[in-house]
């Protein structure tokens, strides 16, 4: 019976794929000759491709809204040509440990700051399990809040039961911290180097991979465990 939900980001979450996302969102946002266009992306207010190609159209003062199809058109064919010569791989153990929770209590969902075309395409290259109707991007929603909520929205319309359920986001950035405790959720950290010492030093409780843990209990009891 599923009675929990386990909200999953995919770039360096899941898929060893920041470097071949960020190259071809760059080059798509490039495509449309914006002036002093800004590619630090934590300097925009939201962390996801159509938010920051929101708000890189409002800065250069365009008229209208951000055309979100032109820029998918884009993306889709900078992906696409990324992928091409690159090997995307898992986390280490992100597949197997996503496939074990299918005799668990836990629901799996994803939500991400990507547009839906790469995020589709890094699962099935890393061969991860997952349900279409339970995968939420920046393609239908701007802020990750917005993504991550109506993720845990369609886990709780599967769910064999009424009442409060457990849930825990999954995710490699600050971003994903904050929007956890925003929507008030348990979180746990994949991440390592500079950016688990981010993680940690906001007190979440953060690991390499998935791959020292078979059983799904012992990794979502970290979530309860702080450093």
């Amino acid at each position: 019976m599923k009675t929990s939900i386990a909200v999953f980001d995919i770039d360096g979450t899941l898929t060893d794929s920041v470097a071949v996302h960020q190259a071809a969102f760059l080059r798509a946002l490039e495509a449309f000759g914006f002036p002093d266009l800004e590619t630090d992306w934590s300097s925009y207010q939201h962390h996801s491709d159509s938010a920051i190609f929101a708000e890189a159209w409002a800065r250069a003062g365009w008229d209208g809204p951000a055309p979100l199809v032109d820029l998918e058109d884009r993306y889709r064919e900078a992906f696409d040509e990324e992928m091409a010569k690159t090997e995307l791989v898992e986390i280490p153990g992100a597949a197997s440990f996503v496939r074990s929770l299918a005799d668990s209590q836990w629901l799996p969902v994803f939500a991400t700051g990507s547009l839906r075309h790469g995020a589709v395409r890094k699962m099935k290259a890393a061969k991860l399990p997952y349900e279409d109707t339970v995968l939420v991007s920046a393609s239908e929603h701007q802020t990750r809040e917005d993504i991550v909520g109506q993720a845990i929205r369609l886990g709780r319309a599967q769910l064999l039961r009424s009442g409060p359920a457990r849930i825990v986001s999954i995710g490699d950035g600050l971003w994903d911290l904050l929007t956890a405790k925003t929507l008030d959720v348990e979180f746990i950290g994949i991440a390592c180097g500079a950016k688990e010492a981010v993680l940690t030093g906001a007190g979440a409780r953060v690991i390499a991979d998935y791959a020292p843990y078979a059983s799904p209990s012992d990794f979502f009891d970290l979530a309860r465990k702080l450093p």
